[in-house]
């Protein structure tokens, strides 16, 4: 899709509303070229002939025109203004509405702050192209172009004239869009930086503060942001250079016309009138010209907005709305068959892994860091497509799935948690929002949130903060749990769900958690090897395959089994797992 089909697709639905106001600023602009007529009418006739009789209306003429194409622009202007804004509200929802469509691989490769300048910044560069002056560019270049043809009928010489002045506008115009484009777009790349900074930082502040790092983050913004400084510097230098170069060629050009047309007078080939008249088209016109050529300037900061966008748009989608099979239930048998996956593509993370999940099974994945454990789940939830092999749900192939459906039955609960600036109860009931109070409550207090609930005088209706920031780690992981607990999923996914927790919520966790996947096919991912001993399968990661698999008390017969050295490790006397 190119740029005009998107904003003639994005302005479709305000067609009535553009037509409107484009007549309207039409019928203005040709309201504007009948003064200079009547300006040399008064100088030729009422003046040169002495036809007084015909003062009184011209000058109630001339005073109407300019007042009826007043209050026309008026009404243009705020039809203008309406539909800019609504186009840019449009335009910013379709692209929110892309972004949370973009592929897991996009999104952990992207900043916060690169989207939200595209949603910011980019979107409201936008506004200059539906703008009041870039909708009069239509009236403007009517104007022009009329303006044209009654310089060439009333002297083909001065036409010539305003041709060579459009002509070096053209040449000025080609000269200084190349390189305010090029300015533009890096300007637009350190804003992205600095933004990205900012937003970091600034979520990270208990750490900066932690270690006293003030001073160094102000020094490294300062940095940044004297860069960004300097490229906007530039780039407003080279607007301003070609702002006047573009004025300069329109002050000659009308001393050109104003010589000439003085010359033409004398020589008896025009009236006074007329040159007058003529005089006053050729500055109503290279004035159109001189902002028509400000504007392209601006419209090419807009260009450069939208090539971000699109940049944007034209990203890797996310499945989720790929139509796909719908079963009558999800039963929970899971078979991994030969699935390999890399992130990069010189560093496999699974390679051939093949891995069978019975209905109803708990299945605990340990290993070290970054032997593939998150990977495995982020394939089951269909974040990633694995490169080989496949995986199937009930011996269906997962990608024949509609996605939506299958994680509207997955519930995931990941090992740093993530919480909205809600209350409590919407946090919980995410994913299953048409839940009750009662069934919200009940859940709450099975992951021993009660206490919390208690602790706010509007209870589960109590508005947590910003990432959660009125409650502790351990009560924001404990808000996870109870909103994968409500959602009642087929598959459980628990990403070390009880690492921010004391030991006695564990242990309370751990209780609810056992419940509630009792009867569910569940994968756990475990460092604490304690916390998974009573799992029905046991499967044991590292360098992108299995290296043994059982239950705890098989595990640990085998004596020099990698399972068994892990859990000692974890359990076993601290002078034997620690060398002196």
């Amino acid at each position: 899709m190119t740029y005009v089909s998107y904003i003639v697709k994005a302005l479709h639905p305000h067609r009535g509303r553009l037509a409107l106001a484009a007549g309207g600023m039409c019928a203005g602009t040709l309201c504007g070229l009948i003064p200079p007529l009547i300006l040399a009418t008064i100088v030729d006739r009422v003046v040169g002939q002495s036809r007084y009789e015909w003062l009184v209306v011209l000058m109630l003429a001339s005073l109407a025109l300019p007042f009826v194409s007043s209050c026309v622009g008026m009404v243009s202007n705020y039809l203008v203004t309406l539909l800019a804004q609504r186009l840019i509200f449009d335009i910013r929802l379709d692209l929110y509405r892309h972004v949370h469509k973009l592929s897991c691989r996009y999104m952990q490769n992207t900043t916060t702050g690169k989207l939200l300048e595209r949603l910011r910044g980019d979107v409201q560069q936008l506004l200059t192209l539906v703008s009041g002056r870039a909708l009069g560019l239509l009236s403007q270049m009517l104007f022009a172009m009329i303006a044209v043809c009654v310089i060439v009928y009333v002297n083909w010489c001065l036409a010539l004239v305003v041709v060579a002045a459009l002509v070096l506008y053209t040449i000025n115009y080609k000269w200084f869009v190349r390189r305010i484009r090029i300015a533009q777009r890096r300007y637009r790349r350190s804003m992205d930086q600095l933004s990205a900074m900012a937003q970091e930082r600034l979520a990270g502040t208990a750490i900066v503060k932690a270690y006293g790092n003030e001073r160094r983050e102000v020094r490294s913004f300062t940095r940044q942001n004297f860069l960004t400084e300097r490229q906007f510097h530039r780039f407003r230098m080279l607007n301003a250079t070609y702002g006047l170069t573009s004025s300069a060629i329109s002050w000659f050009a009308h001393a050109a016309i104003f010589f000439f047309g003085t010359y033409l007078v004398i020589r008896g080939h025009m009236t006074y009138g007329m040159v007058m008249a003529t005089s006053s088209y050729a500055w109503m016109m290279l004035g159109p010209a001189l902002e028509i050529a400000d504007l392209s300037n601006q419209i090419q900061q807009s260009k450069v907005a939208m090539d971000r966008i699109f940049e944007l748009m034209r990203e890797e989608r996310d499945p989720v709305d790929e139509p796909g099979v719908k079963l009558q239930e999800i039963r929970g048998q899971v078979t991994f068959e030969d699935v390999s996956f890399s992130y990069t593509p010189d560093a496999p993370v699974l390679e051939d892994f093949s891995l069978t999940v019975k209905q109803g099974q708990t299945v605990a994945l340990v290993g070290p860091t970054g032997c593939g454990k998150t990977t495995i789940t982020n394939l089951l939830y269909r974040y990633y497509q694995p490169q080989a092999g496949r995986i199937t749900i009930d011996g269906v192939g997962l990608n024949d799935l509609d996605t939506r459906w299958y994680r509207n039955r997955v519930a995931i609960v990941p090992q740093d948690p993530i919480v909205f600036d809600t209350t409590i109860a919407q946090n919980i009931a995410y994913g299953r929002p048409d839940a009750d109070d009662a069934q919200i409550d009940r859940v709450a207090r099975d992951v021993e949130l009660g206490a919390v609930i208690d602790r706010f005088a509007d209870g589960i209706h109590a508005r947590i903060g910003d990432d959660g920031a009125k409650l502790s780690v351990g009560e924001r992981q404990r808000l996870c749990i109870a909103r994968a607990l409500l959602a009642d999923p087929a598959i459980l996914i628990f990403d070390e769900a009880t690492s921010s927790l004391d030991s006695l919520s564990e242990l309370a966790i751990q209780r609810a958690a056992h419940r509630a996947m009792r009867g569910r096919t569940s994968f756990v991912i475990a460092h604490r090897l304690s916390t998974i001993v009573s799992a029905d399968l046991i499967v044991v990661i590292n360098h992108g395959g299995i290296v043994e698999q059982g239950n705890h008390r098989q595990l640990m017969s085998r004596r020099d089994g990698y399972y068994r050295r892990l859990y000692e490790t974890q359990t076993g006397s601290i002078q034997e797992a620690v060398p002196a």
